[in-house]
């Protein structure tokens, strides 16, 4: 006899946030329960494992799938559960919690807040990112719940990417900003969209579905969950003592004042570089190597969020 599904599916990335992502599951699993809930909670095990985990919930039927932990494991379960009627609810247990934030549920609200939220909570649709491999033979197609990156942005999110860091959110950004200073080599990058055409060498190019990345940095000001655009912030290649005045500056997003940088708004971005192949990295992933389109989604996903 199959086994009823829960009406809610906690999935919790056991190490993400130094174990807070777990241990913030299974204090709200017992309040769900203690409201009379049907609720279960699974642990991932590998990358990829909450995408499998969330896309099976769905078929089975339950209602909410919680995401515990932080942007990569939110990017996993969104994606499965997009185009569908299961809603997605988000508990932040990780370094940057950025898609948390864009839906104003923060690290420091209390259990009973997020357990209510969970409980109470108005379910609303949003836009996702959609990235998808452009050129002869390609196939690759992944989606993105924030910002999109390319260009020096994409060095320093594989920096803290793959490294064990002593700090994590955006201290760990800004270690992974002077890392690579005087490494990084400002690529030509080709754009295409909704604007007409930009050819520019960059120092970044910044995509957002929302707001912000690296721990609250409002690279993208303006940018909404639920607008049906992504806005794109273009930096141009300018001095490394030109870089460190504007980066201080992303934090309240007073960069856009800056002539080095442009803010652009489509629904979708054509984007290629004539020099090389450069990485995508989205919600502390990397996602896949240009040339690329990027898209919106509009209302793809179904939430619970207090905004």
């Amino acid at each position: 006899m199959t086994q009823q599904a829960p009406e809610y599916l906690l999935i919790a990335n056991p190490t993400s946030g130094r174990r807070k992502a777990r241990w913030l599951a299974e204090e709200v699993l017992r309040r769900l329960r203690a409201a009379g809930r049907s609720a279960e909670l699974a642990l991932t095990g590998a990358p990829g494992q909450a995408r499998t985990l969330a896309a099976e919930a769905a078929k089975r039927g339950t209602r909410v799938v919680v995401a515990s932990g932080g942007d990569g494991t939110m990017q996993e379960v969104a994606s499965a559960l997009a185009g569908g009627s299961c809603v997605m609810g988000v508990l932040p247990g990780g370094r940057c919690n950025d898609f948390a934030h864009a839906l104003d549920i923060h690290k420091r609200d209390p259990l009973d807040a997020l357990a209510k939220l969970l409980l109470d909570g108005r379910a609303r649709k949003i836009d996702l990112g959609l990235v998808r491999a452009s050129g002869e033979g390609a196939s690759e197609c992944r989606r993105f719940c924030t910002v999109a990156t390319l260009g020096f942005d994409s060095h320093v999110s594989r920096f803290v990417e793959t490294h064990r860091l002593p700090v994590r959110g955006a201290p760990a950004y800004v270690l992974g900003v002077l890392r690579h200073l005087f490494r990084f080599r400002p690529p030509l990058v080709r754009l295409r969209g909704d604007f007409g055409e930009l050819e520019e060498r960059i120092l970044l190019v910044a995509t957002g579905n929302a707001e912000t990345y690296g721990g609250a940095m409002r690279i993208a000001p303006g940018a909404r969950l639920d607008d049906g655009m992504l806005d794109v912030c273009v930096v141009k290649a300018v001095p490394r003592r030109t870089i460190l005045r504007i980066f201080p500056k992303v934090f309240s997003g007073r960069h856009v004042g800056h002539p080095a940088v442009k803010l652009l708004r489509t629904r979708r971005l054509e984007i290629d570089a004539p020099d090389g192949r450069e990485w995508i990295c989205a919600d502390g992933e990397s996602l896949m190597q240009t040339p690329a389109v990027m898209e919106v989604e509009p209302g793809a996903l179904t939430v619970l969020g207090a905004g």
